[in-house]
């Protein structure tokens, strides 16, 4: 090469170098920033943002600093800024392919704050049970939830409402409120032992475990109604479960469980706070009604797009409508950890202590629990769920000091037929063992539901 073409190359390099260095400067940026999204604090990514945004010398990344900020507000509950922060990059670059990006997100942040959003779940199941007196009377089934955070392109047939069932509203309004048969027949467990409490050389018998299946449908409806822009909205909902016994016929049992409540959003923290008040009635053939009121103050913190942590408290007024049965004041506190690491993975812990008290003081519960499960997403739209609950009950206040550790090993494994309609196999293997001779009890639960989202 002569001398005029290595001068020439040399302006050419002399040139390019800024735009090169800028372009590298912004990808370490947003690196970091995207480090600090998943693994560190959403407000700090948020500030990395506005950093190169406010720097004129990076003026070629703006537009995909702006599309990144946006997504961080949407991560953050901040969707006014959402909006702004869209609206400005089309605005700016209407033909860009950020823009096309950010016309997708602009319906997923009007989707968070519309007037008017619905949604609910049926289900159907079979159930086959080795000691159905003693079997667990939730739903056999519970869809998990992945993160999508690693995808970079929204879908093109995103749809509005995909996020609105699992949101603000569990599947099951119940979760925290004991319902299974075997706790409910403590009172009077224990007043068969003041009956027995002058024979300390009779040992008890195990009741005979007696198989059996029933037939469980569900239904969960949702509404929601926006309050303002904010996207902050009033909550209503409703469960309504129908179990019938192919033998036991003692056992039917129908429910219905009303809530109502707002969410109000704190963005500069990154909060939800939900108080709510959610009425339960529980029909038992031939046996007894349970009515309860319970009342719920929960607040969750999103540390970052793969952490979220709750608290919730429940105070919950139960009347066991059978002979002799008294009033139960019931407090619940529960801690929750949900950890999505990946779009394939999600873990979910909890901590719950629990304080029963009774109007009869020898039917006292102190109540200490704690549950663990995994979730993977498999391929051909299937998953895989398993989970672990441990729960001790002491009868601080019983003659004969009852004490109960109760273990629960559930495995599930699910595939969606269609992007709404889920058929899922389910285990459960329920362990409760006490102190007081006799009174152990197990149960084996199978399942195959059959579930529709709309």
């Amino acid at each position: 090469m002569n001398r005029k073409g290595v001068a020439v190359a040399a302006l050419l390099g002399t040139l390019g170098l800024p735009l090169y260095g800028q372009a590298s400067e912004y990808a370490e940026i947003s690196r970091q920033a995207e480090q600090q999204a998943r693994w560190g604090s959403l407000g700090a990514a948020i500030s990395a943002y506005r950093q190169v945004l406010a720097n004129p010398d990076l003026q070629a990344s703006h537009n995909q600093a702006r599309l990144r900020l946006a997504r961080l507000h949407l991560d953050s509950f901040d969707y006014p800024a959402a909006r702004s922060e869209l609206a400005q990059l089309i605005a700016n670059a209407p033909d860009s392919e950020e823009a096309k990006q950010a016309r997708k997100l602009q319906r997923k942040a009007a989707s968070k704050t519309k007037a008017h959003s619905y949604g609910g779940k049926v289900q159907f199941a079979l159930i086959h049970d080795t000691d159905t007196a003693n079997a667990s009377a939730g739903s056999p089934v519970s869809e998990p939830s992945f993160n999508d955070d690693d995808d970079e392109d929204l879908d093109d047939d995103f749809d509005e409402d995909d996020d609105f069932a699992d949101a603000d509203f569990d599947d099951d309004l119940l979760e925290d409120v004991d319902l299974d048969e075997d706790d409910l027949d403590d009172d009077e467990d224990l007043d068969d032992e003041d009956d027995d409490a002058g024979d300390t050389d009779v040992t008890a018998k195990p009741k005979p475990s007696v198989h059996d299946n029933r037939r469980q449908a569900s239904a969960a409806l949702r509404y929601s109604y926006g309050l303002n822009e904010r996207g902050d909205r009033w909550n209503l909902a409703g469960n309504f479960s129908h179990a019938r016994q192919d033998d036991q016929d003692t056992l039917n049992r129908e429910t219905i469980a009303l809530s109502t409540g707002p969410v109000f959003l704190v963005p500069d923290w990154r909060l939800k706070v939900n108080p709510s008040v959610t009425y339960l009635q529980l029909y038992k053939d031939h046996r007894y009604d349970v009515s309860s009121t319970i009342w719920s103050l929960g607040v969750s913190h999103k540390l970052n797009r793969v952490l979220e942590l709750g608290v919730r408290y429940n105070y919950e007024n139960r009347d066991l409508n059978s002979e002799n049965t008294p009033d139960v004041e019931v407090d619940t506190l529960k801690f929750s950890v949900k950890f999505k690491p990946t779009s394939h993975d999600s873990f979910d812990l909890s901590y719950s202590p629990k304080v029963e008290d009774n109007d009869q003081r020898k039917k006292d519960k102190d109540q200490g629990g704690w549950k663990v499960a995994y979730a993977r997403k498999l391929p051909w739209d299937s998953f895989a769920g398993i989970a672990y609950t441990r729960r001790h009950t002491d009868y601080g206040n019983d003659p004969k000091g009852k004490e109960e550790d109760e273990d629960k090993y559930a495995l599930t494994l699910g595939h969606k037929l269609t992007k709404d309609l889920l058929l899922a196999v389910s285990y459960e293997r329920k362990e409760k063992n006490s102190n007081q001779v006799g009174k152990d009890k197990n149960n084996e639960s199978t399942s195959l539901s059959l579930s529709y989202r709309f």
